[in-house]
């Protein structure tokens, strides 16, 4: 499978979830922001639609370092883009792609 940059991911991911089944599947390290240290685990969601801010949300940094996603269950669900590390799609059945980032080489 073909790695996708991760702002064609994001956009495609936007994009998908504007369809009423338009599901995607996302692979990323979790942040602690409590510890201050990003998790060695990968840890990967299936049934993701992107979502809008919530009013009670409030982010100590600009919060375009952040991607807001829902689970299947319609849980909110928050990560760091420069941690997302694969990102799967209905239209290559949800193959994790790679996310390549400002420098990377596939």
């Amino acid at each position: 499978m073909k790695p996708i940059k991760v702002i064609d991911a994001i956009r495609l991911a936007k994009e998908i979830s504007k369809v009423p089944d338009g599901r995607f599947t996302i692979s990323f390290f979790p942040y602690n922001r409590t510890k201050g240290k990003a998790s060695a685990t990968l840890r990967t969601i299936q049934g993701c639609k992107v979502r809008a801010q919530l009013s009670r949300e409030r982010f100590s940094i600009d919060g375009d370092n952040f991607f807001l996603f829902e689970d299947k269950e319609g849980n909110p669900k928050t990560c760091y883009q420069a941690l997302i590390r694969f990102m799967g799609f209905p239209d290559d059945n949800y193959q994790p792609r790679k996310i390549l980032f400002h420098g990377d080489t596939e």
